[in-house]
């Protein structure tokens, strides 16, 4: 009726549904194992070998070439004692942002309003500036201070020069609406 497995020294009987049923678990371990098996040699064909990849290579010069020395060109901008011109090409050329793309440009404080030049020698040109952030009028004359750190230069007909830590700009009245 059943067969006899002798297992550790003793006898045990099993039924034959329990040895079909052990057999076909075996059957499915093994067909998962090889799966497994399948799946690791599959990852393997794809990712590219290590070892060829940081082996170093040798090169020999031919005697002819030995003399030939390589000297890198320093653009005149680097300077290898600063550790910010190391990372300017970063800088410069932002990695995360699109090709092409360029930064905005910086938003001036000031929108000139209106210029109002001097008719006699007793009085003196005067501009009309508004701050683009505050919404703050003011009304300039040469010489005269916006900030802490920027002053009028010169005042034109529709357009104004203002100084800031040296740097001067200057402002255009705007046409058109």
């Amino acid at each position: 009726m059943g067969r006899r497995i002798l297992i550790t020294g003793r006898s045990s009987e099993m039924s034959e549904t329990q040895s079909t049923l052990f057999n076909r678990r075996a059957r499915y371990l093994s067909i998962a194992g090889a799966f497994v098996l399948l799946a690791i040699f599959w990852v393997s064909l794809d990712t590219p070998n290590r070892a060829m990849e940081t082996e170093p290579v040798k090169i020999t010069p031919s005697p002819r070439h030995q003399h030939i020395h390589f000297q890198p060109s320093v653009p005149p901008s680097f300077h290898p004692s600063t550790p910010a011109s190391f990372y300017q090409t970063i800088i410069d050329n932002n990695l995360f942002c699109p090709l092409g793309w360029t930064p905005p440009r910086p938003i001036e404080p000031y929108r000139l309003l209106g210029t109002k030049l001097a008719s006699d020698e007793t009085t003196p040109p005067q501009a009309i500036l508004q701050s683009t952030t505050g919404y703050q009028t003011y009304i300039v004359t040469l010489g005269s201070n916006l900030n802490a750190s920027t002053q009028v230069v010169d005042i034109q007909s529709k357009q104004v020069t203002l100084s800031t830590q040296g740097q001067q700009r200057t402002l255009m009245l705007l046409i058109g609406f």
